[in-house]
């Protein structure tokens, strides 16, 4: 995956067909974590990557849900927001290890907030706002 970065991308429909292209790259197990600020493209990459893995509802962020489950996707893929969450432990709560453990692929957005939860081996998706579109760069943590 580490070919596709850095990139520059100028709009929303680039940044889903993006997700798609990183779908090509990743396996049941695999973790994406998705850092930027508000606005960024963090859920149009999320679209492409549920879009290309064969979902084929709507994809919306799960801000006050926390998590989404798109199991019509092979394979399936859970999709959280942290935003709105206060501390680690309220992720843990939801099952964060349980989640860890299932064959499916895990998609985080806002994965900046409790770093010390994100497993070694992440994808690790940075999304910076330019002038024009967006920066994206990638590292594994």
């Amino acid at each position: 995956m580490q070919g596709l970065f850095p990139t520059e991308i100028l709009d929303p429909e680039a940044m889903k067909r993006f997700g798609a292209q990183i779908a090509n790259h990743l396996r049941p197990g695999d973790i994406v974590a998705l850092v930027g600020d508000l606005g960024a493209g963090k859920t149009h990459i999320t679209q492409g990557i549920c879009a290309a893995l064969g979902h084929q509802g709507e994809v919306t962020s799960p801000t006050f849900a926390l998590v989404n489950e798109y199991t019509d996707s092979t394979p399936p893929i859970m999709h959280f927001d942290l935003y709105r969450m206060e501390n680690a432990q309220e992720l843990l709560d939801i099952g964060w290890e349980d989640y860890l453990e299932r064959d499916a692929i895990l998609i985080v957005e806002w994965a900046d907030r409790f770093p010390e939860l994100i497993p070694e081996g992440t994808h690790c998706i940075h999304i910076e706002h330019l002038p024009q579109g967006r920066r994206l760069s990638y590292d594994r943590v």
